[in-house]
C-alpha cells in the first residue's frame, strides 16, 4: 500500500471540504440549524410543498433520515407537515412564515460567502472546477454502481 499523497486532488478535496463544513457550521451555530436541517429546508424552499418521499429522493438520504431532521425542523418550527389530500399515506411538507424568514436570510448569508470563497477566481477557472468536481462525482457513482471496477 502507497502512502497518502499529500497533494492528490482527493486530498485537497477532502480538505477543502472540510474547511467549508467548518466554516458553515460556525455560520449557522447562531440559528442553531445544522447544514443537513439547511439543506432539507432550502429543498423545501425550492419546491414551496413537497411529499417526505419527493424530499429524500432530492435530498439523497434514506426516509429514516429524512424522518429525523423533518421531526427537528417541525420542533423548531420551521415546517409544517399535513396530511396529502391526494395520497394518504403521504404527508405534505412546507415551510412556516419563521422558516421561510430563515431561509431568506440564510440565502443572503450564503450569497455573501460565495462572493468570498470565489474572490480571485474568475468565470473560467470556476465552470472549469466546476466541470471537474462533476466527472469526480460522475465517476464516484459509477463506483458505487459497480465496486469490482
Amino acid at each position: 500500500m502507497t502512502d497518502c499523497q499529500h497533494d492528490s486532488l482527493g486530498r485537497t478535496i477532502y480538505l477543502t471540504s472540510q474547511a467549508m463544513r467548518h466554516h458553515v457550521d460556525r455560520m449557522l451555530r447562531p440559528f442553531d440549524i445544522t447544514t443537513e436541517q439547511l439543506h432539507i429546508l432550502k429543498i423545501i424552499e425550492r419546491q414551496i410543498t413537497a411529499t417526505q418521499r419527493e424530499i429524500c429522493g432530492t435530498a439523497g438520504k434514506s426516509p429514516a433520515n429524512t424522518t429525523r431532521i423533518l421531526d427537528r425542523l417541525e420542533k423548531k418550527r420551521l415546517i409544517v407537515r399535513r396530511d396529502n389530500p391526494i395520497d394518504r399515506r403521504s404527508q405534505l411538507v412546507s415551510l412556516t412564515p419563521g422558516g421561510q424568514d430563515l431561509a431568506r436570510r440564510l440565502s443572503d448569508l450564503f450569497a455573501a460567502l460565495s462572493e468570498k470563497i470565489e474572490k480571485h477566481i474568475d468565470r473560467d477557472e470556476a465552470e472549469i472546477v466546476k466541470q471537474v468536481l462533476g466527472r469526480i462525482q460522475q465517476n464516484l457513482v459509477a463506483l458505487s454502481e459497480d465496486p469490482g471496477d
